[in-house]
């Protein structure tokens, strides 16, 4: 399936989520007050959102491959929001419709639903809030994300009680089917996410093969299938270049886990590489792991990768740092291929060390159509190429023409800041958006 069909489909899905039980609830009918049945749509819309917003980031490869991860994360922190504002609107809309629910400011008077709606949007605006300061802990990122994972599962089961509790929706035969139905799809992606992938799923169980020193700071895992147990063949892992896929070394629900881009090219070999910058205590752990240990990954995912069914362009690949990981996966996967479009790499790092696969470009220059051009932030005395940072001017002046024969796909990825320079930079060369892809290294 295309990403853009996979986009409709999901789209769809969504809506049916958002709008259906809103829809059915209009087709039952009400004799209330209009305020009333405002209160009643708005509770519906906030808990299709909540619905959506949970489903966003659950791993689904067609989600991801559809989407991109930035376009999963985008919108469930987009949808997230307007939940958040939607349960807001929904309480100011009940206090309107009956004064006398006043009474929710008291907590002397509250009611079992009342307790659990209470919870619920306490839990989801300090869900927002620890969305804001994401950036400020990037330190004690489990900590956030096991906090966030816990209220996220709170304020889902505070709504489903408040639902339940009030009976007046549930009473009704066509709207508790409708319920039914959410309620099974969620708890079934949920535990695809959270109990079978993570201990189940037997496809997800690799080894270690080699473990090998790019530079003083970054090293190359390669794994492979585990080996058949007990009459069980493992299946090669099917990925386009450009993917990603999470990486455990334990078999747990709560084992730390982090995305890492697939380094090596899709061909026969089972073998799967990931090259890896020491970063924290798990990124450094890598470099001790030893031939033969266990590793875990889901994927693959992401849809930062070109689409040969839909185009065959010349492509333009922007990168900095460890950035350039996705990029040498398609550079390998066009030499494997024997691929003859024209490349223009733009690799940039603040120090000559930080260059990676430098002797593998220039092999790859011999079998592709291949221009590198590196860009040194800190370069030393003897440095003989370009210096600076990757932005307009140098774009300006190394960007190959668009009126050739070849049309042209950009690809960018690297820290969030740079990403966003290159992006505004590329639309000030007026560069059509629907061209341009980009992978930033931010929390997800």
């Amino acid at each position: 399936m295309l990403p853009s069909q996979a986009r409709v489909l999901w789209a769809a899905a969504f809506l049916v989520t958002l709008l259906g039980p809103v829809l059915l609830s209009l087709v039952t009918g009400s004799d209330n007050p209009l305020a009333s049945q405002l209160a009643v749509q708005t509770g519906l819309l906030a808990t299709g959102l909540l619905v959506c917003t949970v489903i966003a980031p659950s791993r689904l490869r067609s989600l991801t491959r559809a989407l991109g991860i930035e376009g999963v994360l985008g919108v469930h922190r987009v949808v997230g929001l307007l939940a958040t504002l939607m349960v807001i609107l929904h309480v100011v809309l009940v206090l309107a419709a009956n004064p006398n629910s006043v009474t929710l400011f008291d907590p002397r008077q509250w009611t079992m639903a009342s307790r659990a709606a209470v919870g619920a949007t306490v839990g989801m605006v300090v869900l927002i809030g620890l969305a804001v300061l994401r950036h400020r802990v990037r330190r004690r990122y489990a900590l956030w994300r096991w906090v966030h994972l816990l209220l996220a599962g709170s304020v889902l089961v505070l709504t489903a009680l408040h639902i339940w509790w009030l009976q007046h929706l549930v009473n009704d035969p066509v709207l508790r089917a409708a319920f039914g139905l959410l309620v099974a799809g969620l708890l079934g992606v949920l535990s695809y996410r959270w109990v079978w992938r993570p201990c189940f799923d037997k496809r997800s169980a690799y080894e270690v093969i080699e473990v090998r020193a790019e530079t003083e700071d970054v090293h190359t895992l390669v794994i492979g299938p585990r080996r058949p147990r007990h009459g069980f063949d493992t299946s090669t892992m099917a990925f386009e270049p450009g993917q990603f896929a999470w990486l455990r070394v334990k078999r747990s629900v709560t084992a730390e886990e982090h995305p890492f881009t697939i380094t090596s090219c899709p061909r026969e070999s089972a073998a799967v590489e990931f090259t890896i910058r020491n970063a924290g205590d798990f990124t450094s752990s890598v470099a001790t792991l030893e031939p033969g240990d266990p590793v875990w990954i889901d994927g693959p995912h992401g849809a930062f990768t070109w689409d040969d069914r839909a185009y065959r362009r010349a492509l333009v690949l922007i990168a900095a740092g460890v950035g350039i990981t996705p990029m040498i996966s398609m550079l390998r996967t066009l030499a494997f291929r024997g691929d003859g479009r024209p490349v223009l790499l733009l690799s940039g790092a603040r120090t000559v060390d930080e260059l990676l696969f430098r002797d593998e470009l220039r092999e790859l220059g011999d079998q592709l159509d291949l221009t590198v051009v590196e860009v040194l932030s800190r370069p030393p005395a003897d440095w003989s190429g370009r210096s600076g940072r990757i932005d307009r001017v140098l774009l300006r002046q190394v960007l190959p023409e668009r009126s050739g024969r070849h049309k042209i796909e950009y690809f960018v990825c690297g820290p969030s800041p740079m990403v966003t320079d290159v992006l505004l930079a590329l639309q000030e060369l007026r560069i059509d958006a629907a061209h341009i892809h980009t992978e930033q290294f931010d929390m997800v």
